[in-house]
């Protein structure tokens, strides 16, 4: 007698694969429907998981939106001090390739921008998000001034204080830009015109 087949077992994901999985399912849908329609249940079948599941992978399912946000300034601001604080390597060097990061295609993509820009409307109307947004800005432009601190300084040159707000300004005018139309601007003329602020107002 042939002996009968036996099912393939179906592996589970690991729970923070899982996580994950989630939290990139919830950037997708606030990109394509915005924050009102980015439901639970809405991110659970872009998942392809049941509802119930969001209770075992996050504190606050009620509150996905704010723990997605906080996720997603903790990830980049930890691959942007990877770069800006990189031991031994040279000051304008870390800069560009923080620019670099800032304008791949993990960060400047059309679902970061649409997430993100849901982000910003919640921001302006509840006191949670516009915690989460005031860290978020503090932490990077400690990074910043950090980064800042190891170019050799002119007399004649820019003060720390006026410089860092000028190059974020610069960075987050290109950014926006060219996520909204990369024809119009191109990832190669955004990171040529940051280096160039960069070194305009902290010159070698």
């Amino acid at each position: 007698m042939t002996q009968p087949q036996r099912k393939p077992r179906v592996q589970r994901q690991p729970p923070e694969e899982r996580r994950q999985d989630l939290l990139a399912a919830t950037i997708t849908c606030l990109a394509r429907l915005g924050p009102r329609a980015t439901t639970g249940r809405e991110i659970c079948r872009q998942a392809g998981v049941s509802h119930g599941l969001l209770r075992h992978y996050f504190v606050n399912p009620d509150n996905l939106l704010l723990e997605t946000y906080q996720q997603l300034c903790d990830h980049f601001l930890a691959r942007f001090e990877a770069e800006l604080l990189t031991p031994g390597a040279d000051p304008w060097e870390a800069l560009d390739h923080f620019f670099a990061v800032l304008f791949s295609d993990e960060w400047a993509s059309s679902d970061i921008l649409g997430a993100w820009m849901a982000f910003w409307t919640l921001v302006r109307s509840n006191d949670e998000f516009a915690e989460v947004s005031e860290d978020y800005n503090r932490r990077l432009r400690a990074l910043l001034d950090t980064a800042f601190s190891r170019l050799p300084h002119k007399r004649d040159g820019l003060a720390r204080a006026d410089a860092i707000p000028i190059l974020s300004a610069v960075m987050d005018g290109l950014w926006l830009d060219y996520c909204l139309s990369p024809s119009r601007l191109s990832r190669e003329r955004a990171l040529a015109l940051c280096s160039l602020t960069l070194r305009q107002i902290a010159p070698r």
